[in-house]
């Protein structure tokens, strides 16, 4: 989800980049408590019947599933912010449950381009790229093709420089 957050001046320009994500992490822990509730109460009668095996691969499963689900919640809670001025724009990548930062790049404007690389057979997702003489890093990776558009479109009406990388493609081996 791209959202435009509007700052404390004019001249700044901050876009949100955010995964779509639409379970809570008091709704994740319900459903981790539930699904887990479930197996153990299986197992728990199983164990009952005598076949007391089970209850090891029940405590494992019901760990893996929590923890699966916690990585999940995890990767949906990243975020990446584009502060964009009339000089600079600032890349700052955040994640976890406390949204600390993880990653900060700041790109000169006047030498920064975003690089579009669209696939080869159109059946992969398009990929969007600051590329500048202070690196190359992919944006918005958890976004949808549709949300990558209108990113773009976007960060064009800013006068942000945008080109197409038709030179990359797929092969088949």
């Amino acid at each position: 989800m791209v959202t435009e957050v509007r700052g404390t001046s004019r001249a700044t320009s901050c876009l949100l980049l955010e995964p779509n994500s639409s379970l809570t992490f008091r709704g994740n822990l319900w459903l981790i408590v539930s699904l887990v509730a479930a197996s153990l109460g299986v197992s728990i009668a199983f164990a009952l019947a005598g076949a007391w095996m089970i209850l090891p691969f029940a405590g494992l499963e019901a760990a893996l599933l929590a923890v699966l689900l916690i990585w999940v919640y995890l990767q949906c809670n990243r975020r990446e912010l584009l502060q964009v001025t009339a000089a600079s724009l600032v890349l700052e990548q955040r994640g976890g449950l406390h949204q600390k930062p993880l990653y900060q790049c700041r790109f000169d404007r006047s030498s920064l381009a975003v690089v579009v690389r669209e696939s080869a057979g159109g059946n992969e997702p398009q990929t969007l790229s600051l590329v500048g003489p202070e690196g190359y890093i992919e944006i918005g990776s958890f976004l949808t093709n549709e949300e990558r558009h209108a990113l773009l479109r976007k960060l064009t009406s800013l006068g942000i420089l945008t080109r197409s990388d038709k030179s990359l493609k797929i092969k088949s081996f």
